[in-house]
């Protein structure tokens, strides 16, 4: 059984494609939790755009470190 891959998701995809689908669902829920979800993705998109470690983890959090 093969599959046919025709494009691989990078990194910087699924961040902003996890950050559309948590905005729609808030745009629907209008739910504070959803809207936290929404920005924490969203911030997860933005770090791939920071070179530097320590700025990303001072804006970000530990939860970006790499290990």
């Amino acid at each position: 059984m093969s599959a046919d891959i025709t494009h691989l998701e990078t990194r910087v995809e699924r961040h902003l494609r996890e950050y559309s689908e948590h905005r729609e669902r808030f745009e629907v829920s209008r739910d504070i939790k959803d809207a936290l979800a929404a920005g924490r993705a969203w911030s997860r998109f933005l770090a791939e755009f920071v070179p530097d470690g320590k700025t990303k983890e001072a804006v970000h959090g530990h939860a970006l470190r790499r290990r």
